[in-house]
């Protein structure tokens, strides 16, 4: 899938206004971008580590950044489905082998991210209707979101009715004990604090952060349909077609953001701006993973 988006890419684009318009890019607008990014993976990290101190794991806010810095290099420089998620619930589970426990950490904020950024992409897909609503296509993602949206809140009311537990109690037991860890984070204060939490990640680090982005290229942004757009590009591109969406990140901001008037050389730029700031803050993560590597001698979870 990545290297035929890839491959549509290099044929269809003409690259030179792409790289006129990155080579000119405001300097000071990349710098902010880049603090934006970087305040929003922290707030990733302050929402995985307090899912870790609600399972009573003892892991310190300073492991718990180096461990998720590890990820991001591991997601962007070694390629591989042993992803960042696999290694933050491996490395937290190997000190007390309590691998479900940790697994069911990364889901839950995982799972909470993906509640948020539909709702914002709601929320201000109704605020610029015109935009958004009203064209097909983001029409059709609306419903299936909608839709989506459904079927959990079913499955949640669902799960304490006998019929639900008698087929819930043929599942593996790994896989009964793994449901059993996401079951306990329903606290409402923690439901809220890492609602809250998210959605300021969801705000800063990737609406502020891409729109100076687009600010940094000059280009004119609709307030409304942008942040629709940019949260449905979001949830498009964490799909599992590709490698840390390789190809798919970028066809999805030359595809969706011209449909609310975004030049798609400014959309593509951006989408490459992006790419080159989570390899480049990931780098950070290098001497973490290759510690703990050589510590635990790790081939694989």
């Amino acid at each position: 899938m990545a290297v035929t988006l890839i491959s549509l890419l290099v044929r269809n684009v003409d690259w030179a206004p792409i790289w006129s318009e990155v080579a000119q890019a405001s300097l000071p607008l990349l710098l902010l971008a880049l603090l934006l990014y970087v305040i929003g993976l922290f707030m990733c990290i302050e929402r995985w580590w307090r899912a870790a101190q609600f399972k009573k794991f003892s892991m310190t806010f300073r492991n718990a950044t180096e461990y998720y810095f590890a990820g991001l290099f591991l997601n962007n420089f070694l390629p591989s489905f042993f992803g960042g998620d696999a290694y933050q619930s491996y490395i937290l589970g190997k000190s007390e082998k309590r691998y479900p426990a940790a697994i069911s950490t990364v889901m839950f904020t995982r799972f909470i991210g993906l509640w948020t950024t539909i709702i914002l992409f709601f929320v201000f897909g109704f605020l610029g209707y015109d935009h958004i609503f009203a064209k097909p296509l983001f029409a059709w993602f609306g419903i299936g979101l909608f839709l989506f949206m459904l079927v959990n809140v079913a499955l949640t009311y669902g799960y304490a009715h006998p019929r639900c537990q008698s087929l819930f109690d043929r599942l593996p037991g790994r896989l009964r004990k793994f449901f059993k860890e996401i079951d306990r984070y329903a606290k409402w204060t923690f439901l809220r604090e890492n609602f809250a939490l998210a959605t300021a990640f969801a705000i800063v680090g990737v609406g502020l952060f891409n729109l100076v982005l687009f600010y940094a290229l000059g280009e004119h942004v609709p307030i409304f349909p942008y942040l629709a757009t940019v949260f449905l590009i979001s949830l498009v591109s964490s799909l599992p077609v590709s490698i840390n969406n390789i190809g798919f990140k970028e066809w999805a901001y030359y595809t969706f953001f011209p449909l609310i008037g975004i030049r798609p050389e400014s959309a593509l730029a951006v989408a490459l701006l992006v790419r080159f700031i989570q390899i480049l803050v990931s780098l950070v993560g290098a001497p973490f993973f290759f510690r703990e590597k050589k510590t635990y001698g790790m081939d694989g979870p």
